[in-house]
């Protein structure tokens, strides 16, 4: 099989070619794709838990907790000791952060109808449903380390 035509490869570049997208759309807010991805849920969804954001984003608590500090730092969020919990913390958008959060989920939705605007909208499902199935069938490789 030509690398080319491998399909771990084909998923591997079509991954680097989103991320590169979705980056050239969120480059002037200064944030990686990935912070981007938390403050969009914060937008959707305020003061939440750290955890439910790392299990939202499907990241470990390590590296949900690394993005939350930069965010912190960046004045982004705000850290909030949960009164139900002690152990645990909420997160809430800062006034600077509800407003980039909100400018980024209308970004999103740009940004998702560009990538895809050369697919139909038969092809787009079908490939939502492909990746889906992807996901589904190899999630176990997720967290197996």
């Amino acid at each position: 099989m030509e690398l080319h035509d491998c399909l771990v490869y084909l998923l591997a570049k079509s991954s680097q070619a989103g991320y590169r997208f979705w980056t050239s759309y969120i480059s002037s807010y200064n944030v990686t794709p990935v912070q981007a991805m938390v403050l969009i849920l914060l937008n959707r969804e305020d003061g939440v838990s750290a955890k439910k954001l790392g299990e939202q984003t499907q990241l470990d608590s390590a590296t949900i907790t690394g993005v939350l500090d930069r965010l912190e730092g960046m004045d982004l969020i705000i850290k909030k000791k949960n009164p139900a919990d002690r152990r645990a913390i909420l997160i809430s958008l800062s006034e600077k952060g509800r407003n980039d959060a909100k400018e980024l989920d209308e970004l999103f939705e740009k940004a998702h109808n560009d990538f895809l605007n050369e697919f139909t909208d038969e092809e787009e499902v079908q490939l939502r449903t492909l990746l889906k199935r992807v996901l589904e069938t190899h999630k176990y490789h997720l967290f197996s380390k």
